[in-house]
């Protein structure tokens, strides 16, 4: 039992520490414009956790990204990240034209 609530208190604390590191931050994400100044398909969560990868070094899984909607146009957009029980991150997505 001891070894689990140890687990669980490391997995928590590397979470909480991840939490941190992009809490509040933005991630650029560039797309390519369609018509009329539309994303040619729209922002996934795999490019938002992709993001965050290369530009925090943390990892996320997709399935924790909840995008609160499409993101078919550029601009910004909240995403909240779960990255483990009770532990979310809100990142703000910059969506920007690829040249």
């Amino acid at each position: 039992e001891e070894s689990k609530a140890l687990k669980i208190k490391q997995e928590t604390e590397a979470a909480q520490a991840s939490a941190d590191k992009i809490n509040g931050k933005s991630v650029s994400i560039l797309a390519k414009a369609g018509q009329g100044g539309k994303l040619f398909g729209s922002v996934t969560a795999k490019e938002i956790a992709e993001a965050i990868k290369k530009q925090y070094g943390v990892d996320v899984d997709k399935r924790k990204i909840d995008t609160k909607g499409d993101m078919k146009a550029f601009g910004t957009y909240e995403c909240e990240v779960k990255l483990y029980s009770g532990i979310t991150a809100t990142v703000k997505a910059v969506v920007t034209e690829k040249e």
